[in-house]
């Protein structure tokens, strides 16, 4: 039996945002079931988009593992630390519709670029305190559904707010809510960490999701990390959900697909 679940982002075709898999959703639903895969993680725009979805799923066989937020920030410029009050408002109240959605689909949401970027001339210190009071009122809203948080570390060209595993564990220190964890993504760590293994295990049993890209951040088994040692730190943890590809897909769906999923395979069948 495998240690973990395995899914892969889907994003609508408009979207603005290369690592994802742009494809009508039944399209990619048919790829990922037909392949063995065992859920789908959906970047969201509007909840609207998926009424309904739960019959589809059901209808392919998968889950939904989880669900990103950040083309409401690329899409519409939503952040929890934004200097603009209607911004930060407005991706508040986003992420907990996202939220209303996820208890549907029995998923967590994820903050990763909503939670912004330093601003012309905005100091980090507000900047950040701005980020920890909107994921206070995200998660209490998020607890009401019944919903996990999944904060995202993105690396330093995305952003200069919390880079690292540690810096993410003070964001769940100084938030203190008990549905708030941390995503981990290989990509943005093999970046940011100097031993990604050694910061997997420091996050311990705060790891709530966990994002797989090979160092180009294309499928895993297209660059040059090593997903054996990885997963072997992940399964140090305790952690139990899903592997969850967000890559940039090339050449295709189909073999982007079958790459990740062969070299995640092979990988948990040594752990």
């Amino acid at each position: 039996m495998l240690k973990f679940k395995v899914s892969m982002v889907v994003a609508p075709p408009k979207a603005v945002f290369e690592a994802v898999a742009k494809q009508p959703l039944e399209n990619a639903l048919k790829v990922l079931s037909s392949m063995g895969y065992d859920g789908v993680e959906l970047s969201v725009l509007e909840p609207e988009m998926y009424r309904g979805i739960e019959r589809i799923l059901t209808n392919y066989g998968l889950e939904v593992s989880a669900l990103s937020t950040g083309l409401n920030y690329l899409h519409y410029g939503l952040s929890l630390s934004s200097p603009d009050p209607v911004k930060r408002k407005g991706a508040v109240k986003r992420l907990i519709e996202i939220a209303e959605f996820g208890e549907k689909v029995e998923a967590g949401v994820i903050v990763g670029l909503m939670r912004g970027k330093l601003e012309k001339g905005q100091n980090r210190v507000e900047a950040y305190e701005h980020m920890i009071n909107g994921l206070k009122e995200v998660c209490r809203g998020a607890r009401e559904h019944g919903v996990d948080i999944f904060f995202e570390p993105l690396n330093r060209y995305e952003t200069q707010l919390v880079n690292t595993v540690a810096e993410g564990l003070k964001v769940l220190e100084d938030v203190n809510e008990d549905n708030l964890f941390l995503l981990l993504d290989t990509f943005h760590m093999n970046i940011e960490e100097p031993v990604i293994e050694d910061s997997i295990r420091q996050a311990s049993d705060r790891i709530g999701h966990f994002h797989v890209a090979d160092s180009n951040r294309l499928a895993p088994g297209m660059g040059h990390l090593d997903f054996t040692s990885i997963l072997a730190a992940l399964k140090d943890t305790g952690y139990k959900g899903y592997l969850s590809a967000e890559i940039i897909v090339k050449p295709d769906l189909e073999t982007a697909a079958m790459v990740t999923l062969n070299t995640l395979k092979k990988a948990m069948e040594l752990l």
